[in-house]
């Protein structure tokens, strides 16, 4: 099978992270690759998740769907979600002509929630319409993750691999764990210094 370099170079991190071998490919017959392969996607969902990294940040006008009658008493509209979301940030009420004051953006945003069918469909639930929703997307594509993210997923992949590959090592896996945890300010920080809010334009003036 053909090799993603960029995976095996995030599972090796993750292996170093560990104190294991490394490995040379996905189907290498070894335990470390095993367990790389088993806990892969569930890390890189978990670690997308935990964050809002800017290069998986998507926004989507949300198709409506039927409102499910169990809902009707609390909200007013049923949106779709989009193929590979992840987490939703915030819903936009874009029917809203846009507040100016410094709260604009915080004052447009709509409550929402998130349930699910019988029949297993995810939706959106809200009073917003139309609605224009900021979330993560997977983006399962290890070339287009940028180095934050990358360091990152090695130490989430790393705690997860810890239990089966180190048995009984408690000690150690929690000590990865905390590693994870003791990152993300540092990583939130990094991220953020590449987004900057719109300055807010003062209502005084906007009204002359």
């Amino acid at each position: 099978m053909a090799t993603d370099a960029g995976k095996i170079r995030i599972w090796n991190m993750a292996l170093g992270y560990v104190g294991t071998r490394t490995v040379a490919a996905e189907d290498e017959r070894c335990e470390e690759a095993v367990q790389c392969s088993l806990y892969w996607d569930a890390a890189r969902r978990q670690a997308l998740r935990d964050y809002p990294y800017n290069f998986a940040r998507r926004r989507a006008w949300l198709a409506e769907t039927a409102l499910p009658e169990v809902y009707a008493v609390e909200w007013t509209h049923a949106y779709a979600l989009p193929d590979g979301w992840l987490k939703v940030h915030h819903l936009v009420n874009a029917g809203r002509r846009r507040l100016i004051h410094a709260d604009a953006a915080h004052e447009r945003r709509a409550p929402f929630l998130l349930a699910a069918t019988d029949e297993g469909a995810e939706l959106l639930l809200t009073d917003a319409a139309p609605a224009l929703i900021s979330y993560t997307s997977d983006v399962p594509d290890t070339s287009r993750f940028d180095d934050l993210f990358t360091g990152m997923l090695a130490r989430k992949l790393a705690v997860m691999i810890a239990v089966p590959l180190l048995k009984n090592n408690t000690g150690k896996v929690n000590e990865l764990a905390q590693l994870y945890s003791a990152s993300l300010p540092d990583a939130r920080q990094a991220n953020a210094s590449e987004h900057k809010e719109r300055p807010a334009v003062d209502s005084w003036l906007a009204a002359r």
